[in-house]
Parts: C-alpha cells; structure tokens; sequence
C-alpha cells in the first residue's frame, strides 16, 4: 500500500493531538476515495466495485443491483438518447 505525507498546520495539529483515539489516516483515506470517486463519477461513472465503496463511505446501505448485460445494454442505450437530446436542446439555446 501507498503512504502519503499531509502537511497541515500547527494548531489544527494540536487540535487532532487532543483526540488520540480518532484514526485521523483513516479519516484523510475515506476523505480521498470519496472526492476521488465523485470526481470519476462525473468524468467517466463508476464501476459496480467503485459505487459501492463509495456508498459504503457515505454511510449508506443496500447493494448495488445487477441486471442481465440486455438490460444495461437497454438502460445504456436510454442513457445515450436522453443525452442527444439534451445536448440538442442546449446547441438550439446558443443559437438563440
């Protein structure tokens, strides 16, 4: 595993130093994978795997359900409508 070196500053540290019994890498680690998930959310979308780590460090429950490959290629291809049209509507707005 990876190690990482945070600076941060002295009161904020004297600060954490007060709670020793809080796992502050712990903390950073769940801090990162969530901007980090929601960050490839937004560029790329997340795999079964990445959604429900991420969900699981939001503190939310359930399983992420799986459907036969025809019903994500359908959802996939609703996805993609839904998007041409709305990439339309914005294209016929700037010509306004």
């Amino acid at each position: 595993m990876a190690r990482i070196t945070l600076n941060i500053p002295d009161n904020l540290y004297r600060l954490m130093r007060k709670y020793k019994e809080i796992n502050w890498s712990e903390i950073a680690r769940r801090a990162i994978v969530r901007k980090i998930l929601s960050l490839k959310a937004c560029d790329e979308g997340l795999n079964r795997e990445e959604f429900s780590l991420l969900l699981e460090i939001m503190g939310e429950t359930g399983e992420v359900k799986q459907y036969p490959i025809e019903e994500e290629l359908h959802f996939l291809k609703l996805i993609r409508e839904r998007e041409r049209k709305r990439m339309e509507f914005l294209k016929e707005l700037e010509r306004k």
